[in-house]
């Protein structure tokens, strides 16, 4: 499972976090999100409608249906995606929070998993709110404290001058975790480039 937090005017990863840790490591799609998301039947109903309650991927599309669409090759098969349920909380697009809960292998979800989900969403919303409350006290919104152990790393590398590719070498990840880390950080710290997190890092130090 994961819980994506995107910036989806501006196009921009806020936050992504996943259970258990890592397990995307060498998984890596083809095409970026980006470049999908319009053809994704779940994505696009969220974005086109702003109704985040629990939905199947089954609900919009068979999966012989979904075998024949270009996605499928591009990002469905290799996310693991093929039966996948998400549900998130009322946001504007500016900043949508979805959790998503995929199964590469075995039986779809049920219809009962979307009813429980909904249930949960209001517990859902209100343990973020008190994260995002209890972040702010601490005082580690848009800074380098509010990067994760591993983003940190990554970006410290970064600093050195080394390439995605070499970072992932020395950190035994693919170099496709090391972009999405990388995309973490560009938007836990405001930025759009590397040479901009690493000059508003430094300034944190």
């Amino acid at each position: 499972m994961a819980f994506n937090q995107l910036d989806r005017v501006r196009e921009r990863h806020v936050d992504y976090v996943e259970y258990p840790l890592h397990a995307s490591a060498g998984v890596e799609a083809p095409i970026s999100y980006w470049e999908v998301r319009r053809d994704h039947p779940l994505c696009h109903y969220h974005e086109s409608t702003g109704d985040w309650r629990a939905y199947r991927m089954s609900d919009f599309v068979t999966m012989r249906e979904l075998r024949r669409r270009a996605i499928y090759e591009d990002w469905v098969r290799p996310t693991g995606q093929s039966h996948l349920i998400t549900v998130g909380l009322d946001a504007p697009l500016e900043h949508t929070k979805v959790f998503l809960f995929n199964r590469p292998d075995g039986p779809d979800f049920e219809e009962r998993d979307c009813l429980v989900l909904d249930v949960l969403r209001p517990y859902l919303t209100m343990r973020y709110d008190t994260a995002r409350a209890r972040r702010k006290d601490a005082g580690t919104g848009g800074s380098r404290g509010s990067l994760t152990p591993r983003e940190d790393e990554i970006l410290r590398l970064v600093a050195e001058g080394k390439t995605n590719g070499q970072v992932a070498e020395q950190l035994w990840i693919s170099a496709g975790t090391v972009r999405r880390h990388l995309e973490n950080v560009y938007g836990k710290l405001g930025v759009h480039t590397r040479t901009a997190a690493v000059r508003v890092a430094s300034l944190d130090r």
